[in-house]
């Protein structure tokens, strides 16, 4: 199994750091960033885990984390210790694109994220309110399957096509809109703005790893 990084965000006192899993030994401000340098961090990982065990502590800049490497591991943590794990980590891309990591899928676990969630399964994930769109996705699936036809002759790119059809179902159900026409090549527009967001959203910036609070 892939090593899979699960970050906690508690400050760690100095009787909690006598208590932590195995780990390789840190410099000082950059912890073990170091370590992980490359275009395969996983791989960094899983050679890390195989000397330190599948429940391995990392110090990434000011920030505690820790590694899972094992799927037994994985199922006990997820299942016996669920809510301690259950929050997200506020990425700085994130706060920019989600007012502050306010939306669904940004925001902290607790109160106010149970809120927007059963906002969200009342207002647009009910069965009846899935069925209530029925139309659109049905009318979406038939302009795909007609711009698949007419590039019959060439080759056809079905990942940008089914991007723009979940893309234009979704701003269609939530704007009363699509966003792209069916001509749409999907490098111009909203199209090209969403893929901008995921890319910038995916990649990890400097200021996820040295926060002041992590450092204080």
């Amino acid at each position: 199994m892939a090593a899979t990084d699960v970050s906690c965000y508690k400050k760690t006192s100095k009787a909690q750091a006598t208590r932590l899993p195995p780990g390789p030994w840190k410099l000082p401000l950059i912890g073990n960033l170091h370590q992980l340098t490359g275009d395969s961090p996983h791989v960094s990982l899983q050679k890390l885990s195989n000397e330190y065990g599948p429940l391995m502590f990392l110090q990434l800049g000011s920030l505690p984390t820790l590694v899972i490497s094992s799927a037994d591991v994985a199922r006990d943590i997820f299942r016996t210790h669920d809510l301690i794990f259950s929050g997200r980590p506020e990425l700085y891309a994130a706060k920019i694109f989600s007012y502050n990591c306010s939306n669904i899928a940004f925001a902290p676990y607790g109160e106010y994220w149970r809120e927007i969630r059963k906002i969200a399964i009342l207002e647009l994930l009910g069965s009846k309110r899935v069925q209530s769109f029925q139309a659109v996705r049905n009318e979406e699936v038939a302009d795909m399957i007609k711009i698949i036809a007419r590039s019959s002759a060439g080759p056809t790119d079905l990942s940008r096509l089914i991007f723009l059809l979940a893309n234009n179902i979704i701003c269609r159900v939530t704007f009363g809109r699509k966003y792209d026409s069916e001509a749409d090549t999907g490098t111009t527009g909203f199209d090209v703005l969403m893929r901008e967001m995921q890319a910038v959203v995916a990649e990890s910036s400097i200021a996820d790893f040295f926060s002041l609070d992590g450092m204080a």
